[in-house]
């Protein structure tokens, strides 16, 4: 993840490895215009080893393998001047 800068979709990630939804990414775009990219989330802190459920909203939860620096990429299609939010499981 990069600092945000309204210059491209920004994201913060909050990290709790003590409960069962270890994170939460909030991603914002502040384009105006769709936004899709791959949006690699930093996972360390969760406590997390191997892989990691990730659903976006209230939607279905999907499994994601982790890299061997904790990372994960998800696909994001966002649209303008809009927000989502990941759940990390």
């Amino acid at each position: 993840m990069r600092r945000p800068d309204g210059r491209d979709i920004d994201c913060v990630l909050h990290i709790n490895p003590r409960l069962k939804r270890k994170g939460l990414a909030m991603v914002y775009n502040p384009l105006d215009r769709q936004v899709s990219k791959q949006l690699k989330l930093p996972l360390y802190y969760t406590g997390l080893t191997r892989t990691a459920r990730i659903r976006e909203q209230r939607g279905e939860s999907r499994e994601y393998r982790l890299d061997r620096k904790y990372n994960v990429e998800i696909p994001v299609s966002i649209g303008p001047n809009s927000v989502t939010w990941f759940v990390v499981e």
